[in-house]
């Protein structure tokens, strides 16, 4: 009975067990099945975003940690033999020399990335002045004095927010030591707060040049002559040791306050047309009206050479662009700027 019973459950336990084979055939299937139906993904590599470059001071070109949100101040400084030496100037990022009556020049000093204790002597405005400030974007101008005919310009084309000693303005002082009218000095600190509580705006200029470290393949000029006129000439010389053009005014080095040599490491020289104000001085000479708009020769001197070219500024509201013989942008090495504005027909005496 017992043996029966074995025999005939044998056959059901075989069929369950080959049923439960199946069962895991089926799922071991079922799950290969499903895990190659998940398509497979590749992931790109990371990227990397791009650094934007370093802040560069918009009229110097050097590097900085942050430019200074404020607007360029510019300052008119008297260059007659009276009221040297000057001071302030070696903190200027530029300084433009232009003619003026009698045959003397005058400079305007501007300031954007740093500050000077003391400026002067301050003078007044000439009609130029309007175009020099405008592709500043205006900023703020600071000065002592002017006849109706000469500030005119710069009040109707400048853009500029105007500080004046005769305005009644606190940044200005009369310094110990100087007689009128070659007292008057002020700090770019005070004269910036001055020009913002006259609602200047806090935007800083465009920049004025396109700048490189890379030395052009120019020839060399180690010494230049400028005529600015029968009575003025300034002359600049390359120091090597220093790096930086050394300025002479009429054949004697040109000192500022203390006896440091004015240096710069770039000079550029553009040749304008002079017009007529129709307006003179007590001597009865015109003030000429040197043009800073349109076009003409220019000299770029850096690196111990020239290159030659041509200076384009169609209109007031635009800014002057350099370019050399081929049409490529003429680069200044980063750090200061003189800007002398030379009047034709003189040209450079270059060696």
């Amino acid at each position: 009975m017992t043996q029966l019973i074995r025999t005939k459950q044998r056959p059901i336990m075989v069929a369950t067990a080959t049923f439960a084979v199946a069962l895991l055939l089926l799922a071991s299937c079922a799950r290969t099945t499903a895990h190659k139906a998940i398509p497979r993904t590749t992931l790109p590599p990371p990227t990397t975003a791009a650094r934007p470059p370093p802040p560069t001071a918009p009229l110097t070109g050097l590097l900085v940690s942050a430019v200074n949100n404020r607007p360029a101040l510019s300052i008119k400084v008297d260059n007659s033999p009276p009221a040297l030496p000057q001071t302030g100037l070696d903190n200027a990022d530029l300084v433009t020399d232009e003619l003026v009556e009698g045959g003397l020049t005058r400079l305007m000093a501007t300031y954007q990335s740093q500050d000077a204790p003391l400026v002067g002597p301050i003078r007044s405005a000439r009609p130029v002045d309007a175009a020099l400030l405008r592709e500043l974007g205006g900023g703020i101008f600071a000065y002592s004095g002017a006849a109706a005919g000469e500030i005119a310009p710069v009040k109707a084309d400048s853009t500029a927010t105007l500080v004046s000693a005769e305005g009644g303005v606190a940044a200005f002082h009369q310094v110990e030591g100087r007689r009128a009218p070659y007292a008057t000095y002020a700090s770019t600190a005070d004269l910036y707060a001055a020009g913002t509580q006259a609602g200047a705006a806090a935007v800083p200029p465009k920049p004025l040049f396109s700048y490189s470290t890379t030395s052009p393949a120019a020839p060399p000029a180690t010494h230049a002559v400028l005529p600015m006129s029968s009575q003025s000439s300034a002359a600049w010389d390359w120091d090597p040791a220093s790096h930086q053009y050394l300025r002479s005014q009429n054949g004697a080095p040109d000192v500022i306050a203390g006896g440091s040599r004015i240096s710069t490491p770039n000079v550029v020289v553009l040749s304008v047309a002079v017009g007529p104000t129709g307006i003179f001085d007590t001597a009865g000479n015109e003030d000429p009206l040197d043009i800073a708009t349109g076009s003409g020769p220019c000299w770029i001197l850096r690196d111990g050479k020239v290159i030659a070219g041509t200076w384009q500024r169609p209109s007031i509201t635009d800014t002057v662009r350099l370019v050399d013989s081929s049409g490529a942008v003429i680069t200044l090495q980063p750090g200061r700027t003189w800007m002398e504005l030379l009047p034709r027909p003189g040209t450079p005496g270059l060696s």
